[in-house]
């Protein structure tokens, strides 16, 4: 069994936090961030319709998030939050689009592409 006096300074310590406030208290974003992937169009036209339905696309819209949060209550809170780039959704929708895995996305798979995100497939 501890003797009294040396549990003193910690309860000292906790009771001079409390009384003076001092709540220590951190929140950090991190981005994710990743290469964006070396993808090629066949015309003007393909990069259109991509950059349009991609615009629209779950993708974009709904980016990974991941927070996680630590209390010790009025002593201590951490908050952290990770993001996905744009690049990540970026890379997602041409890996959807490029059907045939050749980096070169054609008309013909920016119109499905299109169809898939606009759900009329």
């Amino acid at each position: 069994m501890k003797p009294i006096t040396q549990s003193i300074p910690l309860v000292a310590l906790l009771l001079a936090v409390i009384a003076t406030g001092g709540c220590v208290s951190t929140r950090e974003t991190v981005y994710r961030d990743v290469e964006r992937a070396k993808v090629e169009f066949e015309s003007d036209g393909a990069a259109r319709l991509f950059y349009e339905a991609f615009t629209r696309s779950p993708e974009f819209r709904n980016r990974n998030q991941k927070t996680s949060s630590f209390n010790i209550p009025v002593v201590f809170h951490h908050h952290r939050t990770e993001k996905d780039s744009e690049n990540t959704s970026f890379n997602e929708a041409v890996r959807r689009c490029d059907t045939n895995r050749d980096s070169r996305i054609t008309e013909q798979e920016a119109r499905i592409y299109t169809e898939l995100v606009s759900g009329k497939k």
